[in-house]
């Protein structure tokens, strides 16, 4: 937002056209979005981020919180629109009057004003806290807050900030959390309670935006309700009878049909690769591809959120690229909070735009089949669970996309998963499953994954009210696998009473969502952490909903893997890679 070229009158005027915006902006508090939330500052040091400042401003004008701006040009067009709001402005920064600045804001918080600080302004670096937040503080002896914020739409500038302008309309959510008081604060402290908020407020913005149901289940605005609700439950009742012949030793025969054309098309495509008939592209950084052979339920999303911890702990700057379902995004973000997350299908483009964004390698969801970007590392998930209990068969007439021990000669590395209970028999299984794949990719790594779970937690309002231990009465999940998943809520919880399965990434039709709120009964509903992004807004807030997490427990092989991983991701830049999509 540089000012050099305007006359800072210009640039003023031109900023107090643009701020009506902002009264179509619709505020809201993380933990209750259904309602207004307009917080009014105490005597208080706000701490925020400067990309920030264009919602903020908006949503604190009339309070008259001190505030400190710069004394360059962009410093004076700032102060003049602050004031303009009725802000206490200062003038100063940590490169240039910096004192003088801060003694202002000492004398304000004397006389009784809240302060509000962008920490990391005016040049950043970004969300790089400075000291001046923790040095007025215990100065003061004043309490400090942290103030988080995202919206659901919106624009980012390519300034050093990536300032933030919300869209009109749009849902912005802020979150005023206590982060310490005087000399018991540090700049550490109140730079991770804004990690914090800023987090919150985006799973918060996340959730908003991918309320509405996939675009899977979704049908034209044209059609009325009588007729999605039909096309929705034709699909579910079509999607039930297919899944019911992926056990049969031979499917119906209709489906054996349907299951050869696929695979030669399939086939012929990994062939035109292969021969480089099709063009592999390059990304400017290091691609770590996570994929499995079977449709879905191998684990992909949990071992690409693992596998990203990995290398956020080794020092890299990771993006998860995944193909955009907003389960899978929304589980991404909460397990690898410190990895940017890309949704779209064309995983290409996202990759791109992750090492724009400065990261440093790349962890692809879902990725096997995805051969237009080139992979530096290819990590093939084989299900036991799928190669245990089903035909082996090619879509629709099995759970498989391709042939595991073809999918099992490209892989770089093989990572065996699965949710069922470590007994004698899996064991076994999975003995004779490593003997084979040693076969077919001999020297090729091999780790194993089990999939298990924790203790359950609360999810929404009502259950964070809830006294005594859970009671959930219905199971709900629309996931690819859902007698695991009831299999693992009996055994967790006496008080299931209900199992309903929807689709895979499936919402509640309307004529469930009645049936289901009176199955949960007081008690309420227990599914997933995949499932929750979609399911909770189809009940009401004071409904207990809660989540049965799902753990990773390497049973071995992890830490050949992790070396191998590490070792992928310091790799050169691919050469000739010239322009992005």
């Amino acid at each position: 937002m540089s000012a050099r070229r305007i006359p800072p009158g210009v640039a003023v005027g031109t900023l107090r056209a643009v701020l009506p915006i902002g009264r179509t902006w619709r505020f809201r508090h993380p933990d209750d979005p259904a309602r207004p939330y307009r917080p009014v500052l105490e005597h208080e040091i706000h701490a925020c981020w400067h990309e920030h400042l264009l919602p903020l401003a908006c949503l604190f004008a009339g309070q008259g919180v001190a505030t400190l701006a710069s004394r360059d040009r962009d410093g004076e067009i700032i102060s003049r629109l602050l004031r303009g709001l009725g802000y206490d402005v200062a003038r100063g920064s940590s490169t240039r009057g910096g004192q003088a600045g801060f003694r202002q804001l000492a004398r304000s918080f004397a006389q009784g004003r809240g302060v509000i600080l962008t920490g990391d302004g005016p040049q950043g670096p970004r969300r790089s806290l400075k000291d001046g937040t923790a040095r007025l503080a215990t100065h003061t002896g004043g309490p400090v807050t942290a103030v988080g914020l995202a919206t659901t739409a919106g624009w980012r500038l390519s300034s050093w900030d990536r300032f933030l302008i919300p869209a009109p309309g749009a849902t912005v959510f802020v979150s005023v959390t206590a982060a310490g008081a005087g000399t018991t604060v540090t700049t550490r402290s109140i730079e991770a309670a804004l990690e914090r908020e800023v987090a919150r407020c985006e799973q918060a913005a996340r959730e908003a935006r991918w309320a509405r149901p996939p675009a899977i289940v979704r049908r034209s605005s044209a059609d009325g309700p009588g007729e999605r609700r039909r096309g929705e439950e034709a699909r579910r009742a079509i999607e039930r009878r297919v899944r019911a012949h992926w056990r049969a030793p031979r499917p119906a025969p209709a489906l054996r049909t349907a299951a050869r054309a696929f695979g030669l098309v399939h086939d012929a495509r990994h062939r035109f690769y292969d021969l480089r008939l099709i063009s592999t592209l390059y990304a400017p950084l290091p691609v770590i591809s996570v994929g499995g052979a079977t449709a879905g339920g191998s684990g992909k999303t949990p071992v690409a959120a693992c596998i990203a911890r990995a290398l956020d702990e080794a020092g890299h700057r990771t993006a998860i690229v995944a193909r955009g379902y907003a389960d899978e995004l929304e589980l991404l973000t909460r397990e690898a909070p410190r990895a940017r997350v890309w949704g779209h299908p064309d995983r290409l483009r996202s990759a791109w735009r992750a090492a724009a964004d400065g990261a440093t390698v790349a962890v692809v969801d879902d990725g096997l089949q995805h051969r237009r970007l080139r992979r530096d590392l290819d990590l093939l998930l084989l299900d036991r669970d799928a190669l245990r209990r089903t035909n082996g068969s090619r879509l629709p007439a099995g759970p498989f996309r391709e042939d595991w021990r073809w999918a099992a000669s490209r892989a770089d590395a093989i990572i065996t998963t699965g949710r069922e209970p470590w007994t004698d028999d899996v064991a076994r299984f999975e003995s004779e499953l490593r003997a084979r794949v040693r076969s077919l990719a001999d020297g090729v790594p091999i780790a194993t994954v089990v999939f298990g779970t924790a203790p359950i937690e609360p999810a929404s309002v009502g259950a964070r009210a809830w006294t005594g231990p859970p009671a959930p009465r219905l199971a709900l999940t629309g996931i690819m696998k859902p007698n695991l998943f009831f299999a693992q809520a009996r055994a967790q919880c006496a008080s299931v009473r209900e199992e309903h399965a929807l689709g895979d990434h499936g919402v509640p039709s309307p004529r469930e969502h009645a049936a289901l709120a009176e199955a949960a009964g007081r008690g309420g509903v227990l599914t997933t952490r995949k499932d929750l992004p979609r399911l909770r807004p189809f009940f009401a807030p004071d409904l207990p909903i809660w989540v049965l997490p799902e753990t990773i427990t390497w049973k071995a092989g992890w830490e050949e893997l992790r070396l191998l991983i590490l070792d992928a991701a310091s790799g050169r830049e691919a050469p000739n890679l010239g322009r992005g999509p």
